[in-house]
Parts: C-alpha cells; structure tokens; sequence
C-alpha cells in the first residue's frame, strides 16, 4: 500500500498522523514515501523547502489546508498547481460536489459538510484536473485538485482542529494519493444475503445503492421477488447451505436470529467469504475469539453491523462529549422502552435472540463503550419478569458499569415505563446533557423488531446542554445520513483497502460486557469482571 510523508506544523494534524499510520499509509520518511503531503499555516523554512524539492522530483506532492495561502505568490509551488489562489472565505459549512474528474475519487464520500475555510481561485489551468467542488456565490469552483505534469495537487481544506480531526476528511487525503498514484478501486464485491425477510431487506436497500457493493443472492425465505426492479436484480436461494457454498458470493451478510450468527458466520468463514454479522454479534466471548481467529487465520473480513451508531441523538452527544462540553464525565445513562405488549418474535425469546441485554442492549453498551473509553472494572445488571408472560424476555431490565476512573453509566431497557424518562442523560464536571422528553407520549404499538427501534429513536426528543448555572443551549442533531454509513466503508475497505471505524475488536468489547450483564442477571445483580 503507497504510503505519505507528512510535513506539518498544525498541532491538529496529528490525528491526522494517526489516521494514516491506522489506514497503512504512514506517515513514513520523505526518502521512502510514495507522496509528500503538506500542512503548514506558515512559509517552509528552508528545511522542509529541501525536503519539497527533492521530494517533487520523483513522488506526487499535495499541499493541504492553509499551505496554499502561506506561501509566497511567486512561489514555484503555486505556479506548478496550475491554480491563482484568490480570496479567502470565512469559516462556514460547505456542501461538496463532484468534480468534472472526480468520478470516482468522490465514491463514497457520504455526506461530509466541513465547516472551514477555503481558496476562491481566480484561475485555473486548463490540465489542472477538478476532483472535487464547492458552490459558492452562483458559481461551481475547485478545492481539491490534481495536475498531472507537474505532480502536484491541492486540497485547501482542513484549516481547523475540527476538519483534521474527521475521519471522512482522512478519507479524502487517502483517497487523493490513491488518485495521484493511478491506483484503482477493486471490482464490486459480490454480497450474498442471509437472513429474516426483515433484516435482509434493510441490508439489500443498503447495498443496492452503495458503489463497490453488488447483491449477488439473497436467502431470507421469502417468496417474493427481490427487492424492486433494477439493473442489480439479485438470484434467490432457498437453502443456506447453497447460499454459503455458493463460488460467485465474495462477502456474507449473515442477519440471522442472533442464536445461529456464530455457525453461519464460521461455514461462510471456512467456505473463504468476508463476513459481516448483525449485531449483537454472538453470544460469549468464546464464540467471538473463535470468529475472529477463524477470520484472521484465513486473511478475511470480519466486521458487525452496528445499527444505531448513525442514530442522530448519539452523534449530537457524540459530538458534544468530545468538544468537552460538561468537563470529565461522571454519570451516563440511557433509556429505551415505554409499557408496550412484545409482538412475541423471535426477538422477545431469550433462547433465540439472547435476551435483553443481547437484543435490545448492544446499541446503548455500543455508545457507552465509545463514549468512556477506560477499561470496564464491573457490571452489574437485574431483570424483572412480571406482566408479559406470553414471552420469555424479561420486562424491565438494568446495566450498571462502572469504569477504571469511576465513571459509571447505566442502561434502563423497560416493557413497562408507563412515564418515559430521558433517552440521553448525562452527568460531568461542568455542566449537564439531557434529552428532552417529548410533549406526546410515543405509542409504537407492539414492539416488532430491532429496525422499529430506529423509528423509536427518532422521535426521542432534543439534547440540552445544561451550564452551572442553568442555562440551557440546545445542541444542535446532525444532518441524517444520505447513504449507509457502515455500507460505505465496508465498500471502502473491500475495494480501497481504507480501515473501518467500527472494527470486529470494537464489538467484541460489547459482547464482553453483554456476557457480564447476564451473568449478574443469574446471580441476582452480583458485579461481574468482563473478559
């Protein structure tokens, strides 16, 4: 894999650093680098112009964020870009486009809105090519470029902490060097779908419209076509074992009641398939160890489909809880519920789907562990069983962890919460996050599955920040996802070899705690250690 030399002195960039060494493309030494990317908010110093020089006589060099405007204008640099830098913008949200060459440099790129600022060019060589675009004031004008007789590109994004810090911003420089080096996306990846007529739909609406994936089979038994007609029209097969078997499947989604991910997922394994599976994953953490060694021996893909990491409230917190709004955080809880009758699916089964804590609880430990990053010391959970017997789920269940630094957060996943409490509720050192409960109460009906979850979620009220001094600031939500976010890089990294955020060891950490949860449950709240 091509890797960058990195020259910068933005304190910001180091994330960045971080992004690329994760992704396999360095930052490595200026004389082994296949590119030299440059970030710098001042002109080079005579060091870093030697470095520059050589390194332009042999690799393609990008010039990123503030560089443009930080040299001189009769630098040899802005000649060679092809590009007369104009005025710069104020810091805003800027929408990308597509440029006339940016076909398939901006596959994928989802719906990153940057706020920043950038270089309005006053001209543009005509060989310069224009990878990427932004409107502004009734025109179209680039801010990543490529011009290939000189070997150097421009990106005149990523002047602030918060742009260098995103990953979809590292993305784009990964995809730049791929670009500039002629590197081409693999072919699409031919996905095998197996799974309940529920979950297989979402998965194939998902991979229907995610470049570098294409639904070969589905196996979901039903009989109907699959679906709506298109140009990827995709083969039935009735017997899993056929789906598992098949030569023409690269990648097996595996959306199976949860008790049957652990054996479908090891044939796919050992038929040499990539593997995505639903979360909750598996059951222990021995079935997870034996998964991932399985998928690590045969040099394969194995990730869990998070669900509810694109939810808008958790991102809104997300963002929130990193920028430092309440200080250290010492209090996190979360809800999920209302007093509903269970539809009696397979999901309200404890023998099938896990129970509680597997079924309804791998989203909300999925956020925790995200959010409080420090080792689980404890867990510590009770369930109730008293009005809905038609089920063998428990009514109202609790999770209690507490960390290494003495944070503690908690879980509430009730049947039977007549009065609904705040979904997100936070507690630090500085001030307070609390969902809004809303006016009229939520009435779903009969609970039927993890996807009507989402529908739930949606309509569980705005975030307020609460001060010291009870001021109240509502925290902005994000705007919602235009495609699949977990599609998108699972398709990134099968095709570009780009990492995923959300990696099989990040699930694995769920099932541990998953594991110690229900233990407690069968000692009566007892803390169990996770494994």
């Amino acid at each position: 894999m091509p890797r960058i030399h990195l020259v910068s002195n933005l304190p910001g960039a180091s994330a960045l650093g971080d992004h690329l060494r994760g992704a396999g493309l360095g930052p490595t030494s200026a004389r082994s680098a296949d590119a030299l990317l440059v970030l710098i908010d001042r002109p080079l110093d005579s060091g870093e112009q030697d470095v520059l020089d050589r390194a332009r006589q042999s690799v393609p060099v990008l010039l990123a964020g503030p560089t443009l405007r930080s040299l001189p204008p009769d630098s040899p640099l802005v000649e060679a870009s092809g590009l007369v830098p104009g005025r710069v913008t104020p810091v805003h949200e800027l929408w990308l486009l597509p440029g006339p060459d940016g076909a398939e440099f901006t596959t994928r790129i989802g719906d990153f809105r940057p706020v920043d600022q950038w270089v309005v060019p006053d001209k543009l060589a005509d060989d310069v090519e224009q990878l990427l675009m932004v409107r502004h004031e009734l025109a179209v004008h680039p801010v990543c470029t490529w011009r290939p007789s000189t070997g150097l590109g421009m990106l005149t994004l990523g002047s602030g902490d918060r742009t260098l810090a995103d990953p979809a911003y590292h993305r784009l420089i990964g995809r730049w060097l791929r670009h500039a080096l002629g590197v081409r996306d693999a072919p699409p990846v031919r996905v095998g779908l197996l799974g309940t007529a529920e979950s297989a739909a979402f998965h194939h609406m998902a991979v229907d419209v995610t470049e570098g994936l294409e639904m070969a089979a589905i196996c979901d038994g039903a009989s109907r076509p699959p679906g709506r007609a298109g140009d990827r029209a995709a083969r039935r097969i009735v017997n899993p074992a056929d789906l598992v078997g098949d030569p023409e499947i690269d990648l097996m989604i595996v959306a199976t009641p949860t008790h049957t991910h652990t054996e479908w997922a090891m044939r796919a394994l050992e038929a040499d398939k990539h593997v995505v599976i639903e979360h909750p994953f598996c059951l222990s953490t021995r079935e997870a160890d034996d998964l991932i060694a399985a998928a690590s021996e045969r040099g394969l893909v194995l990730v869990v489909h998070p669900d509810q990491r694109d939810d808008l409230g958790y991102r809104a917190l997300h963002d929130a809880l990193r920028a430092g709004a309440v200080g250290d955080v010492l209090w996190l809880e979360t809800f999920q519920g209302g007093f509903a009758r269970p539809a009696g699916t397979w999901h309200d089964d404890a023998r099938v789907s896990g129970g509680v804590v597997y079924d309804r609880g791998f989203a909300h430990l999925d956020w925790i562990l995200d959010l409080l990053t420090e080792p689980v010391e404890w867990v510590s959970a009770t369930a109730h069983k008293r009005v809905w017997h038609h089920v063998s789920n428990a009514d109202h269940t609790r999770i209690l962890l507490h960390f290494a630094g003495g944070a503690e957060a908690q879980i509430t996943i009730s049947d039977l919460a007549a009065a609904q409490m705040p979904r997100f509720h936070v507690v630090g050192t500085t001030g307070s996050v609390v969902s809004e409960i809303p006016a009229e109460p939520v009435v779903p009906g009969p609970r039927s599955g993890r996807h009507a979850e989402r529908v739930l979620g949606a309509s569980a009220g705005q975030l307020n920040l609460v001060a010291g001094n009870g001021s109240r600031t509502r925290l902005p939500l994000p705007p919602p996802p235009v495609t699949s976010v977990f599609h998108n890089q699972l398709a990134d990294l099968l095709v570009s070899g780009w990492p995923m955020q959300h990696t099989v060891e990040v699930a694995r950490r769920v099932v541990a705690v998953m594991e110690a949860a229900t233990q407690s449950v069968a000692t009566g709240g007892a803390p169990v250690t996770p494994v």
